[in-house]
């Protein structure tokens, strides 16, 4: 079993899909490890797509503070 680990996508749908590409047919499991939204443009697209696709996503950061789990006042 080959798994394809994505980290830190940060809303951006575009470099998601150009990953993906570049990995097709040589995984059989998506793991995220957190940060999925943030930063860019597309954070829902990119957060349902990680819901459709990954086994696993621990939430970073980024995820947190989206959540109002964190203070935001740390972010840029």
């Amino acid at each position: 079993m080959r798994c394809l680990i994505l980290s830190d996508i940060h809303s951006n749908l575009e470099a998601l899909q150009a990953v993906l590409t570049a990995a097709e047919g040589q995984y059989s499991d998506v793991v995220c490890l957190g940060d999925i939204v943030g930063y860019g443009p597309d954070p829902n697209a990119v957060t349902d797509w990680i819901r459709q696709h990954t086994g696993a996503c621990i939430r970073g950061n980024h995820d947190r503070a989206a959540c109002g789990l964190d203070d935001l006042s740390g972010f840029n």
